[in-house]
């Protein structure tokens, strides 16, 4: 009886085996003939992909799952919408976990109108130095020249990115110095309302800090807009809301520290700001991408590629011998002795 108990299970297992086999080969001629439709398939994958999502993943997976979503799995979704969720989480935590989601995210508003009101604020909350040394930071900013693309974004909104940016060029290498001013050049083009942000002086800036609140341009102290606030800047950085940061009433005066850069390539590439970029008929945009991936290495092969037309030489009718000449000095400093 054991024996054929167990030839009985021999026979079953191979029965369910084979069963099996002909369903999955069924499956594959189904596939392979086009009988299975396109939205089966994506509604398919769209289940397969939320239950995946909703298990407690690794730091390490979730981080590459979110990094490679918006090229393999949201186009192939029946309905992308279903992430929204999940983006939007991840979008909240900050960092570079919030970096990884946004692209992302950004197809699901401009494709798919998903809503997501404050975008923008928590987007103007990543710009701090460290995301210049960021791993993903040529898409990151790639990204943040996109977004701010639409000519309909209000003027608080385009001046406090361009503020925040201008501001942040103090703090970054000279690969994030280019990157600010052609992210800020694309901004001035494409919203003229901000352009009063390059030359605006301490007495349009109280000015414009009165209107702000309300009270007539006549109670302005011109002179005490100079005297007692020198060098004032009504601009919040610490703000999160852009509403609040009062980047309308401030100047883009970090741009005008570049412009005296120890690097060359920034200072030279601080004076396409000088043009009137309102006239978009003589002007265009600067490409993003080729200054989102720079470096010291980047920057360093293009000053020894250049052809410069004139070299500074420094001519002696004889090799000097010490520091300062002695009638320089004396000239200089009269009475004093060097030696």
């Amino acid at each position: 009886l054991s024996i054929n108990k167990e030839s009985f299970g021999d026979f079953g297992k191979q029965k369910t085996q084979a069963t099996s086999t002909a369903k999955t080969q069924k499956a594959r001629e189904k596939v392979a003939s086009g009988r299975i439709s396109a939205k089966k398939l994506r509604s398919k994958m769209s289940k397969a992909w939320m239950s995946f999502l909703m298990l407690p993943l690794p730091v390490d997976v979730y981080k590459k799952t979110l990094a490679n979503l918006h090229k393999t799995v949201v186009p192939y979704l029946s309905n992308p919408i279903l992430l929204s969720d999940f983006l939007t989480r991840s979008y909240d935590i900050g960092g570079i976990t919030s970096v990884m989601a946004l692209n992302s995210l950004f197809i699901l508003i401009t494709q798919h109108d998903l809503e997501y009101p404050d975008f923008y604020n928590k987007l103007y909350a990543l710009l701090e130095p460290p995301i210049f040394m960021a791993r993903y930071r040529s898409q990151f900013f790639e990204l943040l020249d996109k977004c701010l693309k639409s000519s309909h974004l209000p003027a608080y909104l385009a001046a406090a990115f361009a503020k925040k940016l201008s501001r942040l060029a103090l703090y970054t290498p000279p690969s994030g110095s280019l990157l600010v001013i052609a992210l800020i050049h694309n901004l001035l083009r494409r919203h003229p309302s901000i352009n009063c942000l390059v030359h605006r002086d301490h007495i349009e800036m109280a000015e414009a800090e009165a209107i702000k609140t309300n009270e007539p341009e006549k109670n302005v102290d011109k002179h005490s807009a100079i005297t007692t606030k020198p060098g004032a800047d009504p601009f919040v950085r610490e703000e999160k809301d852009t509403l609040k940061s009062k980047a309308l009433q401030s100047s883009l005066w970090e741009i005008e520290t570049l412009r005296r850069h120890y690097c060359p390539a920034v200072s030279r590439f601080v004076a396409s700001l000088e043009n009137d970029l309102t006239v978009r008929s003589k002007t265009t945009e600067v490409a993003v991408k080729d200054f989102s991936s720079g470096s010291y290495g980047t920057i360093f092969l293009e000053e020894v590629s250049r052809r410069i037309k004139q070299v500074p030489l420094a001519f002696y009718k004889t090799i000097p011998s010490t520091l300062f000449p002695e009638k320089a000095a004396q000239d200089s400093a009269p009475g004093l002795d060097f030696a």
